[in-house]
């Protein structure tokens, strides 16, 4: 645990990832971070390179606080069995347009008698093509 408490927060079930305020207290963090990272960006004495460093770090911690708050959150076997079929279905609603994206770049390109594809959609592709072997590979090993 780094600063935030999991029981300050709630999982958030539909409104993306994440987690929702449940007690003031989560009120008060998200209200502490949030305003030092406005202080961070309005203190006149930092030059550009140096705000985006300390940015960067700030975002970082909370990133990295926030994710622990996620993992430790507690949830019963229904709730689990909710969320990995809520994961699976977005998880395939990304791939389906990360697929057509690619698809319609293809056939922009094509047209125009070039060859380009954004690495990023490709590389978001492969990316999920690993970690679902692996993901595959470790469960049936420890099933």
């Amino acid at each position: 645990m780094i600063i935030a408490k999991p029981e300050w927060f709630s999982r958030r079930k539909y409104g993306g990832w994440g987690v929702n305020i449940k007690t003031w207290q989560g009120a008060v963090y998200l209200i502490c971070v949030l305003s030092i990272l406005v202080l961070i960006q309005t203190l006149p004495f930092w030059n550009t390179t140096q705000r985006l460093i300390i940015t960067g770090g700030w975002l970082t911690f909370l990133f990295l606080d926030l994710v622990d708050v996620m993992w430790k959150l507690k949830k019963d076997e229904r709730e689990r069995m909710h969320e990995a079929i809520a994961e699976r279905n977005a998880a395939w609603g990304m791939m389906l347009v990360l697929v057509i994206g690619v698809l319609i770049e293809l056939l922009y390109y094509g047209l125009h008698h070039k060859l380009y594809v954004d690495p990023f959609l490709i590389g978001a592709l492969i990316i999920g093509v690993i970690i679902k072997a692996v993901s595959n590979y470790w469960l049936g090993k420890h099933d």
